[in-house]
């Protein structure tokens, strides 16, 4: 079995998407997830999204997973109306994802909170939030991944993400791993070192995907593997022994120019993280 990489489109994130297309193709990248954003891909005219799918599989490109929109989607907000307005935001990309025939949509559990009150209000939104998602999942037979979240964002623990996959009890429901944010909410005397084994995720039934990037400890640069922290070694070890057969999504810093140097670069760390798991 060999791992299945790919890269998000928010690598071009300032053009429509359609002009990333001949750059992954020129540089052999065959799976992508696609990341809303206004001016590259939007979820709302099925006419274009059909009009992308066939440019999409001109080019032989797999979408694997779409990423929830970003631009003030919140299914944890605690006023209402953002709420409701967050999971029909989410509802959209789930289409799509049907439509592209997707696996997967990628959710954060939700926002910044100010205080351990505002955690507890913003979690139970984002239960209620997600059992009507996952409703809503299984007419199209979407899965959603949970993606653990930036420090200060619900989510941002794993014993939160447990419990929220505890409380939907859904088959349609997972987690997608994202090491940068992994290793910024790490303790500065655990840094560097993968300990996925002892937090309470059921890895080999719940991991759906994961999100590829690197940084300092720090800051949340998107740096491609081994260009920060991150143990990748220990990671393609522990995919190895819980037989993960997701995709691995690098999750690149936007690039204005010089676009088909980085992909090769991307290129590099398929081969690399790919050797990585043969020995």
């Amino acid at each position: 079995m060999n791992l299945n990489f790919g890269i998000s489109t928010m690598v071009y994130y300032h053009e429509y998407i359609e002009k990333l297309l001949p750059y992954l193709d020129d540089a052999d990248i065959r799976n992508i997830e696609i990341r809303p954003h206004i001016g590259h891909f939007e979820c709302q005219d099925p006419e274009l999204i059909d009009k992308l799918k066939k440019r999409i599989e001109y080019f032989n490109i797999s979408v694997k997973s779409v990423h929830m929109p970003m631009n003030g989607v919140d299914i944890s907000h605690p006023e209402e109306y953002d709420r409701v307005k967050s999971i029909r935001e989410i509802e959209k990309a789930i289409m799509v994802a049907f439509r592209l025939n997707a696996e997967l949509v990628v959710i954060h559990p939700g926002g910044k909170y100010n205080n351990s009150d505002d955690r507890k209000i913003r979690m139970n939104h984002c239960v209620s939030s997600l059992k009507e998602i996952a409703e809503f999942c299984k007419q199209w037979n979407i899965k959603i991944a949970l993606e653990n979240t930036l420090p200060g964002r619900l989510g941002d623990r794993w014993t939160e993400i447990q419990q929220i996959i505890e409380n939907i009890s859904s088959e349609h429901l997972g987690v997608c791993l994202d090491t940068g944010h992994y290793l910024l909410n790490q303790q500065g005397n655990e840094r560097g070192k993968l300990s996925l084994e002892k937090e309470p995720i059921n890895w080999q039934k719940n991991l759906l995907h994961v999100h590829v990037h690197d940084n300092n400890g720090k800051e949340d640069l998107h740096l491609l593997p081994e260009e920060g922290l991150f143990p990748w070694i220990s990671l393609i070890y522990f995919l190895k022994i819980i037989k993960y057969d997701g995709a691995l999504i690098v999750e690149p810093k936007v690039q204005e120019v010089q676009l088909p140097n980085y992909l090769d670069k991307v290129r590099n760390v398929f081969e690399r993280l790919g050797y990585l798991w043969t020995i």
